[in-house]
């Protein structure tokens, strides 16, 4: 080894005390580099060798010792080829034992707190005291296995403080605290930590499954909502395909009007060309006549001219008088006719598109909880009712897309209803009201209607009925029973629900079902009328609490063609008679001043439900 060390001393510039880089050889036989050597020159007034302190009378021309160069760069490539010894590269633990350039630590001694090369490391291998030292792979902060105040190797682990500790320490301040040494606390940390690994891996295996089952959930909705606009798309694109249909039929039908008037037209026109070929040749006949002076020839000639009355008579007869018809065909047109239709027909696939969508969107919970967090969200004190709010029952969805305005009709009021002046609130008279007879309605009667009767589509309205102890809400088909004194049944044309207060409870109960009646433990304030004409449905509220009172399915309304059917009936001047229309219905069971009904404005009721 001492061999080793002198035979890399001397390789190393005495003064850089790095290797040598372009060596160069002094009068006096010693080495250095050629910079550095000049640079020591430079630096003083003397110029002597540094080892040997011979001075020179002038600076010696020196040149690279190119043998000795040659040696230096040799003996590096074969240190740094030999063994497993490779030059420490940075962010390598170095070997504390070489010189410049070190080579990359391979054992780190935990007794002597120095690291070594494959070469320097021998001795722990051979010397019988050095193998009893403990080596652990290369690290670089010793410093920090060093206890600060003892300057001695941290060996044991205080469960108390957490800490590593040198055995002084055991001794001194941590003599009374439970310590173990720093292998037997690994140990049971690193079995702690395989503990938390295996619950790590069990989660991680977990949550894996799940992001798989969600990929796939994902792309198996995906394929299915892909599926459904396609199977959409043709759906909507057969209906756009029908209605090309009957636009074409509607087309052909008005084209082969046309035609049909042209010919005939010009069947008239061809038959009153030859009357008129006819009449010119016979005046022209009696013109020639008329200027001959030959009498004996006018009066042989007379008899052809005889008939010339019952030509007259016959042209009069015959000729094709251009009526009103001809004239009406030229100026018919189906463009008002189509519209009116056209615009009921959007009417109608508009409000039934806004209910799909609705109904598609409610379909799903977690996106109706999503957007009713969007919702609350943007919602404040100052402007909640600014902001649309997203339909969160099916009652909701109802006052928002189907409300109507409904009038009382005080010609159809009982003579003992009080209307308000604005048609919106009806109440019974305190005493017996006297008419005269021709303003008196049928005494039987106590029905009052709405203004106005609906026909297609579907309508709802709200009335307040807390203040009247018997109550009579729905719907009568046209045309009325004005003479009956029985109330409103499905048979007869009326979808009613009647309402009774007996200080204990609510009773409600639906005509046809009267003998199984609805007991409502708690009175309702507002009552919401809901119509289906096109699926013949009557349905009744409790408004403040959300919940369905009574429901009529399958009313005998009319028996509705389908929609492509009633364009072209209504095209060729058809009349749908079947369609008649339903009209709001009030009363009152009992004659009781008390009795108020109020019908309410839907769109406060629906926005403030949920302030």
């Amino acid at each position: 080894m001492a061999s080793s060390f002198l035979y890399e001393e001397q390789l190393l510039c005495s003064i850089c005390l790095d290797a040598f880089t372009e060596p160069v050889t002094t009068p006096c036989g010693h080495n250095y580099c050629k910079s550095c050597i000049t640079g020591y020159w430079t630096s003083t007034d003397l110029i002597q060798c540094p080892l040997c302190k011979k001075t020179f009378r002038r600076r010696p021309q020196l040149q690279v010792n190119t043998e000795f160069r040659d040696m230096v760069e040799h003996f590096n490539n074969m240190r740094v080829r030999g063994g497993d010894d490779i030059l420490a590269k940075p962010g390598e633990v170095p070997c504390d034992i070489c010189l410049e350039p070190k080579l990359t630590a391979q054992k780190t001694c935990l007794v002597c707190l120095a690291s070594y090369c494959q070469t320097h490391l021998e001795p722990h291998q051979r010397v019988t005291n050095l193998k009893k030292h403990q080596l652990i792979d290369p690290v670089s902060n010793l410093e920090d296995r060093v206890c600060k105040k003892h300057d001695k190797t941290l060996e044991f682990f205080c469960n108390f403080d957490q800490k590593c500790i040198c055995s002084m320490c055991l001794k001194e301040e941590h003599a009374t605290h439970e310590a173990v040494a720093l292998e037997q606390a690994s140990r049971e940390r690193k079995a702690g930590v395989d503990y938390v690994m295996s619950e790590i891996k069990v989660m991680e295996n977990s949550k894996s499954r799940s992001i798989k089952e969600i990929k796939y959930a994902v792309e198996q909705s995906k394929r299915r909502s892909e599926k459904e606009i396609a199977d959409i798309s043709e759906v909507f694109t057969a209906l756009v395909v029908s209605l090309q249909r009957g636009q074409a039929e509607l087309i052909e039908v008005i084209q082969e009007k046309q035609r049909a008037a042209q010919e005939e037209a010009e069947d008239q026109l061809t038959q009153l060309e030859q009357e008129v070929a006819e009449l010119r040749r016979r005046r022209s006949e009696m013109e020639q006549l008329l200027q001959s002076e030959d009498h004996l020839c006018f009066l042989q000639s007379w008899p052809s001219l005889s008939h010339i009355e019952g030509l007259f008579e016959r042209l009069s007869r015959s000729s094709p008088a251009f009526t009103p018809d001809l004239t009406a065909i030229s100026q018919q047109s189906y463009v008002g006719t189509v519209k009116k239709t056209v615009a009921q027909m959007e009417k109608t696939l508009s409000n039934e598109m806004e209910m799909l969508i609705h109904e598609v969107r409610l379909s799903d919970g977690c996106e109706a909880a999503e957007q009713r967090d969007a919702a609350e969200e943007l919602m404040t004190d100052e402007f909640v009712e600014e902001v649309w709010t997203p339909p969160q029952d099916k009652l909701m969805m109802i006052q928002q897309c189907c409300a109507v305005d409904v009038t009382l009709d005080t010609k159809t009021a009982h003579h003992n209803f009080i209307v308000s002046d604005d048609g919106k609130q009806l109440r019974s008279s305190e005493g017996p009201r006297f008419l005269p007879a021709f303003l008196r309605t049928d005494q039987s009667r106590s029905l009052i209607f709405g203004k106005e009767g609906f026909s297609s589509g579907r309508f709802y309205y709200e009335v307040q009925v807390n203040e009247s102890k018997s109550w009579l809400l729905g719907v009568v088909k046209d045309p009325i029973n004005w003479d009956t004194n029985v109330l409103p049944t499905p048979e007869g044309g009326g979808w009613t629900l009647h309402g009774f207060y007996n200080q204990f409870q609510e009773t409600c109960f639906a005509y046809s079902n009267s003998s199984d009646p609805a007991f409502l433990w708690q009175r309702p304030q507002t009552v919401g009328v809901f119509v289906d004409y096109e699926k013949g449905e009557v349905s009744f509220y409790d408004v403040d609490n959300r919940i369905l009172i009574h429901s009529y399915t399958g009313c005998g309304f009319i028996e509705t063609p389908p929609a492509l059917t009633a364009f072209l009936y209504s095209m060729a001047g058809a009349s749908l008679s079947g369609r008649q229309k339903l009209y709001p219905v009030f009363g009152f069971l009992k004659d009781d001043p008390g009795n108020i009904l109020k019908i309410t404005p839907v769109a406060e009721q629906s926005a403030t439900y949920f302030k």
